[in-house]
């Protein structure tokens, strides 16, 4: 609780949900850990910058893999804007092109499928997260993971840096870093 109290906006929402995922009865847990993926979407969002957002653009939250965490989402953004933009939750079906995505959440199940619509991302500012195992060490940008029974990411900074995002410090604060730590 000492980096809460370091980094009070961001650590009090993310721990406030990340407290929600464990300990809870089974089905309950599937619930609560989509409503968690959600939030901590809503908040990876809220604490990034894209380079030359057109003011009345909305920000677009692409979900491919998962209908569960897409439903989740767009409960979460209902009625919320960030700094003034709207926010629109998108399904992508596998191979659908996710260039007009912000952020783009992949299933961990989907992730091998979804190759090449991560490759064709790459380098564009684009959003990448995920919650398949490995996901950040091998080109991603967001990995979400459960550790000591709480939902836990990793930001791949070299990945962040190349798509030309700026993440919070408060956000990264929070985050297992990879790569180089001089990237941001």
């Amino acid at each position: 609780m000492t980096r809460v109290g370091r980094v009070p906006l961001i650590a009090g929402l993310l721990a406030a949900f990340a407290a929600g995922a464990g300990g809870v009865f089974a089905g309950a847990e599937v619930a609560t850990d989509v409503a968690v993926k959600a939030a901590f979407l809503y908040s990876f969002a809220k604490f990034t910058q894209w380079p030359a957002l057109p003011a009345a653009a909305p920000l677009v939250l692409c979900v491919l893999g998962d209908d569960a965490v897409g439903t989740a989402l767009t409960d979460t953004i209902r009625g919320q804007q960030i700094d003034g933009h709207g926010l629109e939750v998108r399904r992508l079906a596998s191979g659908a092109s996710a260039q007009s995505c912000h952020v783009l959440f992949v299933a961990g199940s989907d992730v091998r499928r979804a190759a090449p619509t991560l490759d064709d991302v790459r380098e564009l500012p684009i959003l990448t997260v995920s919650d398949g195992s490995g996901f950040a060490q091998t080109s991603g940008m967001i990995e979400l993971f459960v550790e000591a029974g709480h939902m836990r990411f990793a930001v791949n900074i070299d990945s962040v840096q190349r798509s030309r995002l700026h993440l919070s410090s408060r956000l990264l604060a929070l985050a297992r870093i990879l790569g180089s730590p001089h990237a941001q």
